[in-house]
């Protein structure tokens, strides 16, 4: 779909999805599907682990870093945004566009301040329609 987004489809389970995309070298997005709709998501910086010891994604634990787990409440944001039951291939379209404007997290300044740094944290909202970036304070 983009050129700086790769996708892995993994079965653990033999019917759900599991998919790890890797977002540039920005993140890597566990998207956990059941059926045709995304369940859930957990985000993590790009040099972060993604598996278990025993070689599993970790579907559960949460990124070390304040920046993903942002940007992980965010994503569980859209998914609740995007929901759509009559068109669920609209929705992973929709969601799959909203995580690759996180391709230029660190490059990007917030649209209402201008900053690139606000309590040391870069902008982490991105606009459902505009994906455009916000920090959390400015987006209101």
């Amino acid at each position: 779909m983009f050129p700086d987004m790769t996708i892995e489809l993994f079965r653990p389970n033999g019917t759900s999805a599991v998919l790890l995309v890797t977002l540039g070298k920005v993140l890597k997005a566990i998207v956990v599907m059941r059926s045709l709709f995304i369940d859930r998501t957990v985000v993590r910086g790009f040099n972060e682990n993604v598996y278990n010891e025993d070689g599993k994604l970790d579907i559960w634990t949460k990124s070390q870093y304040q920046v993903f787990q942002k940007v992980t409440d965010h994503a569980t944001t859209a998914l609740l945004h995007y929901q759509l039951p009559q068109m669920p291939d609209v929705v992973v379209r929709s969601f799959m566009t909203w995580l690759r404007s996180y391709v230029k997290l660190f490059q990007s300044s917030c649209q209402r301040c201008g900053h690139f740094l606000q309590d040391g944290l870069p902008p982490t909202w991105r606009d459902f329609r505009t994906l455009e970036a916000f920090h959390d304070t400015c987006r209101m």
